[in-house]
């Protein structure tokens, strides 16, 4: 090898050592006494809780050792890590993954409580949650309480007084306290957390005014890019009129099937789960609709918003749904539930032969009233 080439030879590996070296890590230390040699798993599950919709996943596993465990790795981005002992209620604990030290101490009976420190960025998070968030939700349960037991006595009236008043006041300051939060701490990851929860339930302009405020590193994790969609390109995008986004996913036999296939009749777009029991309370319906004007040129097309292949194809044959559906598994993370901004279902979309959106988020009597008037024509 000529000295040329032994000089560029050395550059790269000098290069690759370097770029390894760059590269920061996470170290996970965990002491949870009462656990002693147990499988801990490495999780996603956020600091909020989650539902039926979660797809959870899980980045690593280990054998703790007299009550201690250790993690190391690289997080990619900001955002939630769980520790999670299988077989414990309330077996998991939740917090900001950074490329850091972080130390994790608690006790096997109350896993959720356990003390995080070394990440600055979940520091500041519970510090707001503790001081700000804890206290406001606490309300919260109380006015849910009294709107549970005014629904017990029938009393509409009250109800609806109960919310505008009570109920209102409670958001907006939920709201203010939300862009505090963000003013005060534009990088950090739970102030784009508390804003995506809230997002769909504000001014979209006031929306917009607190994202921008969010630092670019936030702008681009996978929740910021979510939230962005939602907020500037969904209303462009998904309009009425307008052809439905491209989105392509498995049916029930793995075949990979995409929206523009469905063209040529009215489609209803149901987006649903096995586990959503208004959706499921709405077949009935569903199925009249489809039967009534099936021979017109109309198709219904499930959206499932499962997780789990199993409960989603049991739940198909057990209520015996016969047409096409399609799902990738994902939950809440499903990419038409996304791309046509779907947070809770059940919700329906009602497309034109050419694909074109004429109703969203509909009910099933407006989808119903459309479709009489369009096929008659």
């Amino acid at each position: 090898m000529n000295l040329r080439n032994l000089i560029l030879a050395l550059l790269v590996v000098f290069s690759i050592k370097g770029i390894a070296q760059d590269k920061k890590e996470y170290r996970i230390l965990g002491k949870i006494k009462g656990i002693g040699n147990a499988k801990v798993l490495l999780g996603n599950k956020p600091k909020n809780g989650y539902g039926p919709g979660f797809e959870i996943r899980y980045f690593d596993s280990c054998y703790s050792k007299d009550d201690q465990f250790f993690f190391n790795g690289h997080a990619d981005e900001l955002t939630f890590y769980s520790i999670e002992v299988p077989g414990i209620a309330n077996g998991w604990v939740s917090f900001i993954a950074e490329n850091t030290t972080i130390e994790i101490k608690g006790v096997k009976d109350s896993l959720y409580r356990s003390k995080i420190t070394g990440s600055t960025q979940n520091e500041v998070y519970e510090a707001y949650r503790k001081d700000v968030s804890y206290p406001l939700s606490v309300r919260r349960r109380a006015l849910y309480r009294v709107i549970d037991s005014l629904k017990k006595r029938s009393d509409a009236t009250q109800v609806k007084t109960f919310e505008k008043t009570y109920l209102a006041q409670y958001n907006r300051e939920n709201e203010t306290n939300i862009g505090r939060f963000i003013e005060q701490a534009p990088a950090n990851y739970g102030a784009l957390y508390e804003l995506s929860g809230i997002a769909d339930f504000i001014k979209a302009d006031t929306a917009k005014k607190y994202y921008l405020k969010l630092s670019d590193e936030l702008a681009n994790t996978a929740l910021g890019k979510k939230l962005r969609y939602m907020l500037f390109d969904y209303p462009e995008l998904v309009s009425l009129k307008k052809p439905v986004p491209f989105f392509s996913m498995p049916d029930t036999s793995g075949r990979i099937r995409n929206i523009t296939e469905f063209r040529g009749k009215y489609v209803l777009v149901d987006f649903w789960a096995s586990w959503c029991i208004p959706c499921l309370k709405e077949l009935p319906e569903l199925k009249r609709l489809d039967s009534t004007y099936k021979s017109e040129g109309f198709q219904i097309l499930g959206i499932s918003m499962d997780t789990n292949r199993k409960l989603w194809t049991e739940a198909i044959a057990k209520h015996k749904i016969d047409w096409s559906n399609l799902s990738d598994l994902k939950g809440n993370d499903n990419k038409a539930a996304i791309l046509l901004n779907v947070s809770a279902i059940p919700v329906k979309f009602l497309l034109d032969p050419e694909g074109n959106i004429l109703l969203k988020d509909a009910s099933l009597s407006e989808i119903e009233k459309v479709l009489s008037t369009a096929i008659s024509h």
